[in-house]
């Protein structure tokens, strides 16, 4: 009743909605997937949100927008915002040492703040809080604090610390007051919060082609970093609702990249990146039993958010970042691009050469062939998107004397949004890909 109470207002018609239908259910009939909720914001209103599938397969209780699912990592936007929101109020700055609220962490005496929020602290992966801080006198970080970004679910439960520490309050306790409360989000939760919800869907994963209930989470191992649980209607609350709770320097802040890496770019709980030639920023989190994906193209003021109750920890189920990017250019398509012949058929062999692994190094420039090690490469698990079926230029841009562009690429088993940017002597200084 809300997206149909939407479309004469809004643009956004009862085609798009039937587009975006058929859309998740290929995917469930492709994936398996046992439920998906979606939500697609335009223009500061929730315009579609639908369920599909079930949130409990014993029990065939349908999913529904209503239906809580964990978000893994997206819930470091919240944690970023908690940071952000004590750093608005004079109470901590983000250039403080962390040391300065947490004196026993040592192995941190050199990190700041923002460097735990753009992921370049250079601390060492640890499980979880309690083995970081047995370590922390010993322990030697990984990188220099600043210099390169690490994916470190440390850094945003070291960021949740400082936050009870200058509070007094629990992270969880702090998000529900001054985040949760003031939007609204009735149905949003840390993982260990006690009052079960009749809405929460039950987690699954794949093994041996048949979903399992997963593992129960351990909230000490989640805290800052992936412990909320939520549904649709709140993150498009949330999506909507952000830039006016937060500054707009905190918001800057947050759509900062630390350090621009070579794959990615990121900020504090979002990936900074581009899509069709517009801005683009996404965050996808993933626990036992959920996987999840929030997408802002924030010049086009379009959110979409989608949710599964299933991991693909063992094996494939349903990819939320596919199936959103499929979404995104139902709502916003993108349009094609003249690009030269040479530069479309060069990306296609570079394309087909990272999925084999097998790269050409003269043709990077030394940094990016420093950075583009076999590990990074298989992280990107272009692999398992299958046969490269087409590319389709979709923009191109010049900068600083680089040019970078950009396509759709179609796999047998997928599709992403692929960037390479080349520099000035032709060689390649940058690849990147997102949904």
């Amino acid at each position: 009743m809300i997206a149909a109470l939407a479309f004469a207002a809004l643009g956004f018609s009862p085609a798009t909605a039937h587009r975006i239908d058929t859309i998740v259910v290929s995917e469930l009939r492709a994936h398996r997937a046992p439920g998906v909720a979606v939500g697609v914001v335009e223009s500061g209103r929730l315009v579609y949100a639908r369920g599909f599938g079930e949130a409990n397969l014993s029990r065939h209780v349908p999913a529904s927008p209503g239906t809580q699912f964990g978000i893994g990592q997206i819930s470091e936007q919240f944690t970023a915002a908690a940071v952000l929101l004590l750093a608005q109020e004079g109470r901590l700055r983000l250039d403080d040492p962390v040391t300065k609220y947490l004196p026993q962490l040592t192995v941190a005496r050199s990190v700041t703040i923002r460097q735990l929020l753009d992921q370049t602290s250079g601390l060492p992966l640890a499980g979880d809080w309690p083995h970081l801080l047995a370590a922390a006198a010993t322990a030697r970080p990984v990188a220099t604090p600043g210099t390169a970004y690490a994916a470190n679910p440390l850094n945003y439960l070291v960021a949740g610390r400082i936050v009870a520490q200058v509070t007094g309050d629990t992270l969880s306790d702090y998000v529900e007051q001054h985040i949760f409360v003031p939007l609204v989000m009735d149905a949003s939760l840390y993982a260990g919060d006690t009052g079960a919800s009749p809405y929460r869907a039950v987690g699954y994963t794949v093994e041996h082609g048949h979903y399992t209930r997963a593992q129960s989470w351990s909230s000490t191992r989640l805290g800052g970093d992936a412990g909320v649980i939520t549904d649709v209607y709140d993150l498009a609350k949330w999506d909507i609702e952000f830039p006016i709770l937060l500054r707009v320097d905190a918001v800057r802040e947050m759509f900062t990249p630390g350090v621009p890496s070579s794959f990615d770019r990121h900020g504090m709980g979002w990936t900074i990146d581009q899509r069709n030639g517009r801005r683009f920023m996404w965050q996808n989190g993933e626990v036992p039993g959920f996987h999840a994906m929030n997408a802002l193209l924030p010049d086009d003021h379009v959110a979409v958010i989608v949710l599964v109750n299933a991991d693909s920890l063992h094996e494939p189920a349903a990819l939320p970042e596919t199936i959103a990017g499929r979404i995104l250019d139902a709502v916003v398509p993108p349009s094609t691009h003249r690009v030269d012949n040479g530069v479309v058929l060069r990306a296609r062999m570079l394309l087909e050469a990272l999925q084999r692994n097998r790269i050409d190094r003269t043709q990077l420039t030394d940094a990016f062939s420093r950075y583009l090690t076999g590990d990074v490469i298989r992280g990107a698990h272009l692999a398992a998107l299958g046969r490269l079926d087409s590319l389709v230029p979709i923009s191109s841009r010049a900068e600083g004397g680089n040019t970078t562009y950009e396509f759709l690429a179609l796999f047998s088993r997928g599709e992403r949004h692929y960037r390479i940017t080349l520099a000035p002597d032709g060689k390649i200084a940058s690849i990147s890909f997102s949904p």
